[in-house]
């Protein structure tokens, strides 16, 4: 089946700490939907001004590996890391300095020169992947 019409709702991300996972992306941007929290089903719901969602799955237990997807010696499958489009990298960079929060990896190109990379982990180790979209040469 081909769709007409495909977008991505949310992403959900495994934490083992609601408040400091919240705190966390809440410094990106994201705050809390009440209309989107579960209790009994250990989700809660955060929503960006552009609309972009994440759900907050908050019945992780640490790992001693640290994120099981990438750290771990055996590489098993699932979801490595959500990717989000910023305007500017240099910009991102800046502010990460600012915030303490580590960069991982780049700013690099990747996608043969069609975008700028950086990676950075939340408090849990899950990858969150940042791209500004270059110009065409």
């Amino acid at each position: 089946m081909q769709f007409q019409t495909l977008k991505l709702d949310h992403v959900g991300i495994r934490v083992t700490n609601l408040a400091v996972s919240e705190a966390f992306y809440a410094k990106l941007g994201f705050i809390r939907d009440p209309e989107e929290f579960s209790e009994a089903g250990k989700a809660c719901g955060l929503v960006h001004p552009t609309g972009l969602r994440i759900h907050l799955i908050f019945n992780g237990t640490a790992a001693v590996e640290g994120n099981v997807l990438l750290d771990a010696a055996i590489k098993r499958p699932g979801y490595t890391h959500a990717a989000f489009i910023i305007e500017s990298m240099a910009e991102l960079v800046a502010w990460l300095g600012q915030e303490g929060i580590a960069i991982t990896e780049g700013p690099v190109e990747m996608g043969h020169g069609r975008r700028s990379v950086c990676f950075i982990r939340d408090p849990d180790r899950n990858v969150l992947e940042f791209n500004e979209i270059l110009p065409e040469a």
